[in-house]
């Protein structure tokens, strides 16, 4: 018997949360974090986390109670409780929506999921926003039954001018490139604008590429 396929959308946000998340917050200069997983601590007394530290683990910021149960050449398993904080993969997670992978560089978290519809992908893009701030979507595909369903057609028409400078600036300047080669403020510094300013130019093009592909998919 197969299984049926509506298609759907994969997703990856990107959230500066180093002061929020304890994943991200263990990351700076080379050090990385990934394969993040989490699990109930099953007495009721928190969350227990674990992820892979790439780099250096006495330089990272790790929570108090963190501890290596198993190490590598090249990574550190790290495992710690988080006990009643707020957590960003998490609050994706209640919309209905598994967090398939979770990595960390720089302070900046990132989560992949799939959704079935856009109004998922807004959901939480709008929920991070309101709770964290600096989100932005780094990748967007549609998914379904055609040869070219992976691709996500968007109308630069609905693009101002300025939103599509910014948008080839921070491409050229290597703003989505993992590391990055610039941040938000050297970005802004090469358009003349403010860093509040290029967010607000990046959340609107975002927001023009949700509803193409809202429309591609109806």
């Amino acid at each position: 018997m197969g299984v049926e396929s509506t298609g759907g959308i994969q997703v990856r946000l990107a959230v500066e949360a180093a002061g929020s998340c304890p994943v991200a917050a263990a990351t700076g200069g080379d050090t990385i974090a990934r394969s993040a997983r989490w699990s109930s601590a099953g007495d009721g007394e928190g969350t227990v986390e674990e992820f892979d530290l790439v780099g250096d683990a006495d330089e990272a910021d790790l929570p108090e109670d963190a501890s290596v149960v198993f190490e590598t050449d090249r990574s550190e398993r790290v495992r710690f409780t988080r006990e009643g904080e707020d957590c960003i993969c998490e609050a994706v997670e209640a919309l209905g929506t598994p967090v398939t992978d979770v990595s960390a560089s720089r302070g900046t978290l990132r989560l992949s999921f799939h959704a079935t519809d856009v109004e998922t992908v807004r959901a939480a893009v709008d929920e991070l926003d309101e709770a964290y701030g600096s989100v932005r979507i780094d990748r967007l595909a549609r998914t379904g039954d055609g040869e070219d369903d992976d691709m996500v057609l968007v109308d630069r028409g609905r693009l101002t001018d300025r939103q599509q400078e910014v948008l080839e600036t921070a491409m050229e300047m290597g703003y989505f490139e993992r590391p990055r080669s610039a941040n938000a403020t050297e970005v802004a510094d090469r358009l003349d604008i403010s860093p509040s300013t290029f967010a607000e130019h990046l959340a609107s093009a975002q927001s023009k590429v949700l509803d193409s592909l809202l429309e591609g998919s109806a």
